[in-house]
């Protein structure tokens, strides 16, 4: 892989090492994020197919609520209504959720319904001490309520046994806690626009939004006896950052839209938010609350009509009017394999808990749930168009290449060892005269059972010439908001998650090169909103977990004009220009893929949320020259084209 010239100068700045393991952190934090978020929630309904004789419509208020850790107060809430309603009512759940209820009847006109309010968001991060033992004692019927399993939220036998795994050995509430949510955290990929939310679809598929990590996440804790309820809301797209130094920070960046996440309740400390893609105990000053309940079909707007449903649309606005972050590094724990956020918490015996190792346990295959099917979504939106491989996935396309011999061949079991007996001891005689024995009936040790393993199988390597395409490829074409059944409509948490790549910070994705190859082109999940000039990308080697802009290769330059500009994301393909007479050639190792731009491009690069392709550190971003201080908790999507060789 040649040196291309860059035209650009380059101060040399040092290396800088992050002294953290570079597999997994929970960063454990102190300090406060304090957020004034003046706030606009725009619903339409599209009246485009003649008159609508009844139309009513449910949706959920922003709440005022305190907790232990983070407290919301909505101020100066404004609800604009047009046209003018038939009826409009304030309805309180059993849960204690208020939901505003209108409706309409011979409507001719578009629907709209507008929301705007201040939301004041206060989260301490502070030590904390629960003495709650592992399992649960007797709990007051308001908390039992949480225990029961739903059709969302399922207490079948596979998760039931993996609830007693991944909470075998813990001590008390907290650590049983971290395990479950970490193994969520874990093994779980965020997928977009799935085709269920439960919990059982959630953990046979290892996929989902954010509905199915909550419901997989609740379903696991009221299996082993802990109350949870699942969150929904809002979350705004203003990036956030934790100093882990000086220099170096780690930024979190949720996307905006309609989010859920979860409770859990402590009996000595109330109820705590954990959202199981960034942080346990707390949320951020970026989450927004309006409801809690079993499932996601307590805390959904809804909405029904007829002859016809109109199709649905909004439109989330958040503006700081103050957004003050002091936070500090504690310490660091070993597990997730992504960046997660926490505070400390001291339990069971008083001395600080540390988060338990979620790969300790690998749960045994499951069967495929049957898949429901798919309910019809009432929108013009194109289905998803992304490649359909998984994550870090190399698929080979070759047309001799389709038989059972491609199939990866199971390793062979290793034989235990026979641990060695320990000496025998000969017991010296007693000095004094001893006492007789005193006869102590002990119960018979438990026995644990033996921790399933699961060897992964062996890289084959690809006979030259065959086409290998590989790397994050998942993404929707555009999002879905809402799903349709019949005559009622539900909105659902999802929002678009992409990064402004074209503002003054520079991005890159590592990505992993396993087969010596040439290289045909890197594609990326973008958009184009305007602008003009140019863009390309620098694929560069690793150096120290940073790119190294001093040996790489530059693409060829893309001009913005032969983009199209339409709705939704696709691929933006970028070629290479030769090395020589022959094609770009990649070694096996790490790599760097920079984005860049000239002129005044505007574009975004779709992300996945959490860490599905790379480790924890593999997404960066600078805005000092290049010395990559920000580490991203997302992977973008792109893929990887060329030829094994």
């Amino acid at each position: 892989m040649r040196k291309s010239l860059l035209t650009i100068c380059i101060a040399v700045c040092s290396v800088f090492m992050i002294s953290l393991a570079a597999s997994a952190k929970t960063l454990v934090l102190e300090g406060n994020l304090d957020g004034a978020i003046a706030m606009r929630q725009s619903m339409e309904f599209s009246v485009n197919k003649g008159t609508v004789s009844s139309f009513s419509f449910k949706f959920a208020l922003p709440a005022t609520f305190a907790t232990k850790t983070v407290s919301q107060r909505v101020d100066g809430l404004d609800i604009g209504l047009s046209p003018e309603p038939t009826s409009s009512t304030v309805e309180t759940d059993r849960f204690g959720n208020k939901f505003q209820r209108v409706s309409w009847n011979n409507v001719t006109q578009d629907i709209r319904v507008n929301l705007n309010y201040t939301a004041n968001v206060h989260t301490q991060l502070t030590d904390m001490a629960s003495k709650t033992a592992f399992p649960l004692g007797s709990l007051a019927s308001k908390e039992s309520l949480y225990l029961q399993h739903t059709d969302m939220v399922q207490g079948n036998s596979e998760i039931k046994s993996l609830a007693r795994q991944l909470t075998s050995g813990t001590k008390n509430e907290y650590e049983a806690v971290s395990a479950i949510i970490n193994w969520v955290t874990d093994n779980i990929k965020y997928t977009f626009n799935p085709p269920q939310y439960d919990a059982a679809y959630t953990l046979s598929t290892k996929s989902g939004n954010c509905q199915n990590f909550a419901h997989l996440s609740i379903a696991l804790l009221r299996s082993a006896g802990i109350p949870a309820r699942i969150v929904g809301g809002i979350t705004l797209k203003e990036a956030w950052k934790v100093p882990i130094d000086a220099k170096n920070s780690i930024v979190q960046s949720m996307g905006q839209g309609g989010h859920a996440w979860l409770e859990v309740y402590f009996p000595d400390l109330g109820w705590l938010p954990y959202d199981p893609q960034q942080s346990r105990q707390f949320t951020s000053s970026r989450h927004i609350k309006q409801t809690h309940g079993l499932d996601s079909r307590d805390i959904n707007d809804t909405w029904k009509g007829g002859p016809y449903l109109p199709a649905y649309n909004e439109l989330i606005e958040g503006r700081y009017t103050s957004d003050d972050i002091k936070l500090k590094m504690k310490r660091y724990a070993s597990a997730p394999r992504p960046y997660i956020l926490s505070n400390a918490v001291t339990a069971g015996s008083g001395s600080v808990a540390e988060t338990p190792d979620s790969g300790r346990i690998t749960p045994p295959p499951l069967k495929p749930a049957r898949p429901e099917p798919k309910t019809d979504v009432a929108s013009n939106n194109p289905p998803p168009q992304g490649t359909g491989a998984g994550p870090a996935e190399t698929r080979f396309v070759s047309d001799e290449d389709s038989s059972d011999e491609d199939q990866p061949k199971p390793t062979k079991p290793v034989k235990p060892v026979k641990p060695k007996q320990p000496p025998k001891v000969e017991p010296k005689p007693p000095k004094t005269e001893p006492k007789p024995p005193k006869i102590i009936v002990t119960k018979p040790p438990k026995v644990e059972p033996k921790q399933p393993v699961i060897v992964e199988p062996a890289h084959k390597k690809p006979r030259p010439g065959t086409v290998l395409a590989f790397g994050n490829m998942d993404f929707p074409a555009l999002v879905n908001l809402y799903n349709v059944k019949g005559d009622t409509g539900t909105r659902v948490f999802e929002r678009e998650t992409s990064e402004y790549v074209t503002s003054k910070h520079i991005f890159a994705q590592a990505i992993q090169v396993k087969d010596r190859m040439s290289l045909e082109k890197i594609s990326l999940a973008m958009r184009k909103f305007g602008g003009d000039g140019s863009v390309y990308i620098d694929l560069v080697k690793d150096k120290g977990g940073k790119p190294d802009i001093m040996q790489g290769t530059r693409s060829n330059l893309l001009d913005l004009e032969k983009i199209p500009r339409k709705p939704g994301y696709y691929w933006v393909d970028f070629s290479f220009p030769p090395d020589g007479n022959k094609p770009q050639q990649l070694a096996p190792g790490k790599y760097w893929i920079v984005f860049r731009a000239s002129g005044e491009a505007i574009m975004n690069w779709f992300f996945t949320p959490g860490k599905p392709y790379g480790e924890g550190d593999d997404t960066r971003s600078t805005a000092k020259g290049f010395q990559w201080e920000d580490i991203l908790n997302y992977d973008f999507v792109f893929k990887v084209n060329g030829k094994a060789i």
